[in-house]
């Protein structure tokens, strides 16, 4: 077949295809279905064993965390948490401790609480607490979507705190390689509240990643172009498909258009689940 007759074939409704693009046919469904699944084992694979071409290093520094939270905290006319080394190591040691025993939670499976790892790294509190995030590839996303919960955003611009550490640390959790990042909250006992409803973070500088020890290309990135162009080729085939069949008035035995938007439409919340970040 010539180029342009394999086009057709493929994309638009033709004698060669029964009237509807080869690609909207439930076998080739099933082989992009195929193909997506493939693709992500590869991601998966190919970060794990070549983190410098493709990995979770993250981009994201503790100290922007701290910055993007006081903006917050400032544009509600609150005070500026402080940096608090001690927050930092607890944040550290509970992000570590998420990778070692594999959980997503702010209780451990041996049933650790957040307080726990703030009072290890020597810091005394009267008032605690901890906001979390996972697979996020840039610090404005992190801090928007906590800005967006309303628990997480009680945290950071809570009148109970004075300091804040944050942690970001780059490991497999649950067989995929992500980014973790913590907050920490905390008001040292004899430490009196602050004013205005306070937000806080703190930064651990061990966990701080060096910019040109970045991957070439984030996961996260990859994952997000692929199903988007994905999702933009189906609309855009499916689209064709209502006009080009509407226009000649073509007869099928079955149009199934509307039913394929529905499903594009369940691929396309899926996707959005799947590649967004998750906080707790």
């Amino acid at each position: 077949m010539e180029l342009m007759s394999v086009i057709t074939h493929l994309f638009l409704p033709h004698h060669t295809n029964n009237q509807r693009a080869k690609i909207l046919h439930p076998s080739s469904l099933l082989v992009v279905l195929s193909l997506v699944l493939v693709f992500q084992m590869a991601v998966g694979k190919i970060s794990y064993r070549y983190p410098r071409i493709l990995g979770y290093a993250s981009v994201i520094q503790p100290v922007q965390i701290l910055t993007l939270t006081n903006q917050q905290r400032q544009s509600q006319g609150l005070p500026a948490l402080e940096l608090d080394p001690q927050l930092s190591a607890a944040a550290a040691r509970k992000a570590a401790d998420m990778f070692a025993r594999d959980y997503w939670s702010h209780v451990s499976p041996a049933g650790t609480q957040p307080w726990t790892f703030i009072t290890a790294a020597g810091y005394s509190y009267r008032y605690a607490g901890e906001n979390l995030a996972r697979d996020f590839s840039d610090p404005d996303s992190v801090v928007q979507a906590w800005m967006n919960s309303p628990s997480h955003r009680e945290n950071m611009l809570s009148n109970r705190y004075r300091d804040m550490g944050v942690a970001v640390a780059d490991g497999n959790l649950g067989g995929r390689e992500t980014t973790l990042v913590v907050q920490m909250f905390g008001t040292r006992l004899g430490q009196a509240p602050a004013t205005a409803a306070v937000g806080s973070a703190f930064t651990v500088k061990a966990q701080e990643v060096l910019p040109t020890s970045a991957p070439v290309t984030s996961p996260f990135t990859l994952t997000k172009i692929f199903s988007v162009s994905l999702l933009v080729l189906f609309a855009a085939v499916l689209l064709l498909d209502v006009v080009i069949v509407n226009r000649r008035r073509l007869v099928r035995w079955t149009s199934k258009s509307f039913a394929h938007f529905i499903f594009l439409a369940v691929v396309a919340l899926a996707a959005i689940t799947l590649i967004r970040g998750q906080i707790i």
